[in-house]
């Protein structure tokens, strides 16, 4: 029904609507049971259900468009995403110092964790409007690009700020072994996903009497350079994105229409199954009693992003 109302979409994202019915599905799960509703486990958001998303912006990503301005793609994606992370972060944790909320026990590395997860925006609203108003190729993909690796960057800093909340005590030395850590997980994250999209494009050289399995290698390695990359403690979304966009001037050189359409389709179908499922759990998971509202902390939550961005 949202796509075959046309002046729906531009009103109201999709995003917005899938998580408003997961509020509704949580409501009646809630109501039933008198219980609050399951919850998505972090690993199954990581493992199957983030790689496929990636992986489809990554792939159908115009490749020369996007290293024609990697520089200014670079400076919004990373520059940006550090300076809304410690920006909110920081703030928010002045908002915690004012007695009358309540929200003492707030340290800044909670702060500065909670930062990493909002500080990331989702751009489908924003690439709905421009192609609905058809802007210029260098500001979509500059967009597009954008929020494609500022999610990257978001979960590099999540997991950094993660590790520092669980360590005791956080010596100087922490710090900078974190700021390094930060390079080579990202540099780290392009070798392996390169490595796996050449492997991708040299295999399907030699898959011309097999036809049949040519879509199962481009998924394959593609999930294989992912895993491969958080196994060794390196950035799995750089690495897929990576492979994805090595792999595809070449793995579409080799293999047949039929596989390309199969690949083409299948991915787009991955992809929209995983977002509708992870934004329905977001609406779900916020229906239950195992929360705590700070009605301050949130309003000054959605300013503090407001003006940060802005700034940024």
């Amino acid at each position: 029904g949202f796509h075959l109302y046309n002046k729906l979409p531009s009103v109201v994202p999709e995003s917005c609507l899938l998580i408003f019915v997961g509020l509704i599905m949580g409501g009646i799960i809630y109501g039933f049971n008198d219980r609050s509703p399951p919850v998505m486990d972090s690993d199954i958001f990581f493992l199957y259900l983030l790689p496929p998303i990636v992986l489809d912006a990554g792939y159908f990503m115009p490749s020369r468009p996007f290293f024609e301005n990697i520089g200014t793609i670079l400076l919004y994606a990373v520059v940006g995403t550090i300076w809304n992370v410690f920006g909110i972060g920081f703030s928010l944790y002045g908002i915690c110092q004012v007695k009358a909320f309540r929200l003492q026990d707030v340290s800044l590395l909670h702060n500065l964790l909670f930062g990493s997860l909002i500080a990331a925006v989702d751009p489908v609203a924003v690439l709905a409007v421009f192609e609905e108003i058809h802007v210029n190729e260098k500001l979509h993909i500059l967009v597009f690009g954008e929020s494609l690796l500022n999610d990257a960057v978001t979960v590099v800093l999540y997991k950094l700020f993660r590790s520092f909340c669980e360590m005791p005590t956080i010596k100087t030395v922490d710090v900078f072994a974190g700021v390094g850590q930060f390079f080579v997980v990202g540099l780290g994250g392009v070798l392996v996903g390169l490595s796996f999209g050449f492997t991708a494009a040299f295999t399907t050289r030699f898959t011309k009497d097999t036809r049949v399995i040519e879509p199962l290698f481009v998924f394959l390695y593609s999930y294989l350079s992912y895993l491969t990359a958080e196994m060794f403690h390196l950035s799995g979304i750089v690495a897929i994105i990576a492979c994805a966009m090595g792999m595809k001037r070449y793995v579409e050189a080799n293999i047949s229409l039929k596989s390309h359409t199969t690949v083409k389709y299948f991915m787009k179908m991955w992809s929209s199954v995983s977002d509708t499922l992870i934004f329905i759990f977001l609406g779900v998971s916020t229906i239950g009693e195992n929360h705590e509202w700070n009605w301050p902390y949130i309003c000054f939550t959605l300013i503090f992003c407001l003006i940060w961005r802005a700034l940024g």
